[in-house]
């Protein structure tokens, strides 16, 4: 692409697809994954790893998956790309992806056959785990209830299954909400944001594997990125591949802070920043320790509104299945809606236009 190679970049540094040589273990993300291995090694019941869009968290979940041992755990990663999904759909597809060859349409049925298939797992000495992202569609107590009682099966006094929810903070509020569901809950972990150094060396990282340096993106674009992000890496990444574009339209080597904010302009992303002094763009790359100025809370759409089927990822042999082999069940499009996360209400009546309505309520009585 021609703004690429006005950069001499030989490939897309701020892709947001899996692609190994770009990804950077950020210590935030790290620290994420070792809390979640704990709990799934020590066999615990239910899991929570709970995030903002393009936090990471996805990331991390695979890469948990990906370092499960075959000869210690069946583990099974699903990611559910519908608006809303009930425990009896997401039930018969985990049967079916244990092995069962007819799951039954009744409940209790369906519940014995997958214990079946899970104590055999038991017997050969694993442990099964089941990874689900996108959890925020089956963000409703009825469902997480009748979910979360599959971690309560044992054979020979010890638990058949470890469930890891993965999903926005919404699945988080519905379990909060729930203080049964809350206390059945035995490891939770929350994203936390990109710090500056973090974002640094993510950026700068991307840059240089893409066949570039650091010293494309000037200092007071790195804070903006950070700023206007959240944090967040896969938003972080959209915006500075969006900034580079704006850069590339105005003749310039260089990325500055006013390329970020004319992209988060173009993006349409809610919200907007606080206003703060823009910092002196040099040519002096990656600057450590500057002053950040205080990022708004910003909401993003919800992928879980994205009304399909739900993409299953199980092992079938020794290596992990390209991410865009991952199987989706066959169903007509359907139309893609986004929308806010919440409704805004308008500005208090003036006292004023409150008196002349309760007048004229008076008048017409």
């Amino acid at each position: 692409m021609d703004y690429l190679h006005h950069f001499e970049l030989n490939d897309d540094p701020f892709r947001n697809d899996h692609v190994d040589r770009f990804l950077w273990e950020a210590p935030s993300q790290m620290r994420a994954l070792s809390r979640l291995d704990r709990g799934v090694r020590q066999g615990r019941g239910l899991v929570v790893l709970a995030g903002g869009v393009g936090s990471g968290k996805s990331v991390v979940a695979r890469r948990l998956y990906e370092e499960l041992e075959e000869e210690m755990f069946e583990a099974g990663m699903m990611v559910v790309l519908r608006s809303h999904a009930d425990s009896a759909w997401l039930l018969q597809r985990f049967a079916a992806q244990l092995g069962v060859e007819e799951p039954a349409d009744q409940r209790e049925a369906l519940v014995g056959q997958i214990y079946e298939r899970l104590a055999i797992i038991r017997e050969d000495g694993r442990h099964a785990v089941l990874i689900i992202d996108d959890a925020q569609a089956l963000a409703t107590p009825e469902t997480l209830s009748e979910l979360s009682a599959l971690v309560k099966l044992e054979y020979e006094d010890r638990r058949v299954l470890t469930l890891v929810l993965v999903g926005t903070p919404q699945l988080e509020r519905v379990i909060e909400a729930d203080s049964h569901l809350a206390h059945q809950v035995e490891v939770k972990v929350r994203m936390a944001p990109m710090d500056a150094e973090e974002t640094a060396t993510h950026l700068g990282h991307r840059l240089t594997v893409a066949g570039g340096g650091p010293q494309i993106l000037l200092p007071g674009a790195i804070a903006a990125l950070r700023e206007l992000s959240d944090g967040a890496p896969g938003r972080m990444n959209c915006l500075a591949d969006n900034a580079l574009f704006e850069a590339f339209l105005a003749g310039r080597n260089e990325v500055t802070r006013n390329d970020v904010e004319s992209a988060r302009s173009a993006l349409g992303w809610p919200g907007e920043s606080k206003p703060a002094p823009a910092p002196h763009d040099v040519r002096s790359g990656f600057a450590s320790g500057q002053a950040e100025t205080t990022s708004p809370d910003m909401e993003m759409p919800d992928m879980g509104d994205l009304d399909s089927e739900l993409a299953a990822v199980f092992r079938s042999d020794d290596s992990l299945p390209d991410q865009g082999s991952i199987p989706l069940a066959s169903a007509a499009p359907t139309e893609i809606q986004f929308g806010p996360a919440d409704v805004l209400e308008g500005p208090p009546k003036d006292d004023d236009d409150a008196v002349d309505e309760l007048f004229m309520e008076l008048i017409d009585d």
